[in-house]
């Protein structure tokens, strides 16, 4: 009887743990403050962890949010549980990298940044930041669309990047400016500093920060963000073409 009744006691965490999960974000909504939330959502976690660590991390199969997930994963990572029998290490490692490679890049980014800031130097931690990086199809636009959380990462983790990719985010900025980038998006950033006319060829947020720096007016690089999606566009049934006649016997 106390074992049923103790099982029906963690059901009822845990499925007051995954109604939280599944649809907060720790942001104000209409019954509560962002701090309230934070709070109240900063406790479940803290107390499924502990209590429920195997279910807890499990939630990561669920649909859970990309915030509440990325708090699991930071906890799992900051705060390995003692005593968990190798099959359990191993389940949990694939729970957290099948998840981080679903959820948005920035987002990792910035709990790497997290892990690095906070000195969870532990070696499941640096092994999951170089797989997820290793695992990234283009380190050239991370470079440039993530650089600080990249860096961070790669920094902390002791990530071995294309040599491009390492000069761009660590060298002093004269030197990353002057080097001869054979990566197209790297060059146009070095570019951009210099020209507002190159600004077009980088990321659209990106290239929103050096139209500020250039004073371009707002309508003006509307206009050329619009211009170049439209060559873009036009280009894609050409690149088309030439690829189904390579492909052709």
């Amino acid at each position: 009887m106390t074992d049923t009744y103790a099982d029906l006691l963690a059901c009822e965490d845990l499925l007051l743990f995954a109604s939280a999960a599944i649809p907060s974000t720790g942001q104000r909504e209409f019954h509560s403050g962002a701090a309230e939330q934070r709070l109240s959502l900063e406790f479940l976690h803290e107390y499924v962890h502990g209590t429920h660590p195997d279910p807890y991390a499990l939630a990561l199969a669920l649909h859970v949010n990309d915030h509440n997930a990325a708090a699991i994963v930071h906890r799992l990572l900051s705060n390995p549980r003692t005593g968990a029998s190798a099959g359990e290490r191993a389940r949990e490692n694939a729970l957290i990298r099948r998840r981080l490679a679903e959820m948005p890049p920035q987002r990792v980014y910035r709990l790497f940044a997290r892990l690095a800031r906070e000195r969870v130097n532990n070696r499941r931690t640096r092994a999951t930041m170089r797989a997820w990086i290793a695992a990234r199809p283009n380190l050239d636009l991370d470079a440039v669309k993530y650089r600080p959380g990249l860096r961070a990462a790669a920094r902390h983790a002791r990530v071995t990047l294309p040599e491009e990719v390492g000069v761009f985010l660590f060298s002093p900025p004269g030197k990353r400016r002057r080097h001869r980038y054979g990566s197209p998006l790297l060059r146009a950033h070095g570019r951009a500093h210099y020209s507002a006319s190159d600004l077009y060829d980088l990321p659209y947020t990106v290239a929103e920060g050096f139209a500020a720096r250039h004073r371009v007016p707002r309508g003006v690089f509307l206009e050329g963000v619009r211009e170049r999606a439209t060559r873009a566009e036009r280009l894609r049934p050409a690149e088309h073409r030439a690829a189904t006649r390579r492909r052709a016997p």
